[in-house]
């Protein structure tokens, strides 16, 4: 009899570590299967989720003559080339640097180039990694395109036009969240972020759900009660998917926008204790209160972020249900508070830039 139980225990044993390694397989399969979506580069909204575009841009703006666009190329640090353009004034003025979100290209954000020129500022326009006409490298979501924003920065810098210390930079969704990925840097002005995510591996796991209940509706019903499940599956492939992207890409896949701009204040206390310059840009957080995509929530946690580490922060909210839906909800007050944001925040004259800036 003791041995039937012991043999019993065994196989019970066995099977377990079968149903083991079977989930870990199947969980890492579609970590990878994630992996490579999210990384694929060219891909446009449209084709795979055309509801997230639905955010109304500026109208009846017009572009400036062909003459003052020019064509850009410039390589990030280590990275691929990318291309954009620039618009230019006929005289030297403030810049703004437009960041486009994740599958969506610098086409789309024309007519948001358009509107800032027509107040005044030059206009450089690009394409992340992996998006437009730049190159067909692996997207992260933010962490790595961070590199690009910085070439970007430095490719508005050179050009005649561009005042010094007037930088801008006014980015959406996932563009939004690299602005604030980006160390502070004394020529720019100010960020205009609107609904930047705080943590992408929230707005990943909240994709990984999505995208298992969409491809579960034909499940018959007694399997459908898996579904509950979900939430934490999303999360444990989103961990797993982080130590793939790291093994095949060699860095973190995880961006954290709402920790980078709390680390702006220990930037400052260090300068301080070392006597060297240190700024820390204005931002101007614009996010629509029913955001389906990246919650409200996600606004909150990062202007917390900024009151712990003492920067200037305004807060814009929009009643809509739409990801960056605050213009389409009312665009004379999103262009009154972009107006007024950016006079404020422009200095009276260039800010001493430091050495190692």
């Amino acid at each position: 009899m003791g041995r039937a139980y012991v043999a019993a225990g065994a196989v019970a044993v066995g099977a377990a570590g079968v149903v083991g390694v079977a989930a870990t397989a199947g969980v890492l399969a579609l970590a990878q299967r994630f992996v490579e979506e999210l990384s694929r580069p060219g891909v446009k909204i449209e084709d795979v989720a055309p509801e997230l575009v639905k955010w109304e841009l500026p109208s009846q703006v017009v572009e400036p003559p062909v003459e003052r666009i020019r064509a850009l190329e410039f390589a990030a640090p280590g990275g691929p080339r990318l291309r954009g353009e620039f618009w230019a004034q006929p005289y030297p003025a403030p810049t703004m640097v437009i960041c486009h979100g994740y599958r969506v290209d610098r086409t789309r954000l024309r007519p948001v180039a358009a509107l800032e020129y027509a107040h005044g500022s030059n206009t450089l326009l690009f394409d992340f990694r992996g998006h437009g006409e730049s190159a067909d490298a692996p997207t992260s979501g933010g962490y790595v395109e961070a590199r690009d924003l910085s070439a970007a920065l430095d490719a508005a810098l050179a050009q005649p036009e561009t005042l010094p210390g007037r930088l801008f930079i006014h980015g959406f969704s996932m563009g939004a969240a690299v602005a604030l990925l980006l160390p502070p840097r004394a020529d720019v002005a100010g960020i205009i972020a609107d609904s930047p995510y705080a943590r992408l591996d929230d707005i990943l796991c909240r994709l990984v759900t999505w995208q298992l209940t969409a491809e579960s509706a034909g499940w018959s019903p007694p399997l459908r009660r898996l579904r509950v499940g979900f939430p934490v599956l999303a999360r444990v492939t989103c961990a797993a998917s982080d130590m793939i992207f790291r093994f095949r890409f060699h860095h973190p896949l995880i961006a954290r926008p709402a920790a980078s701009v709390r680390a702006w204040g220990g930037r400052l206390r260090a300068a301080e204790r070392a006597g060297v310059p240190h700024y820390r840009p204005p931002i101007l957080l614009i996010h629509a209160l029913g955001d389906p995509l990246i919650p409200v929530e996600h606004a909150l946690r990062i202007a917390l972020a900024a009151r712990s580490s003492g920067v200037a922060l305004t807060l814009h909210f929009a009643e809509s249900d739409v990801h960056c839906g605050a213009y389409g909800s009312d665009p004379d007050r999103y262009v009154d508070v972009l107006r007024r944001f950016v006079e404020s925040a422009m200095p009276s004259q260039p800010r001493p830039v430091p050495d190692d800036a």
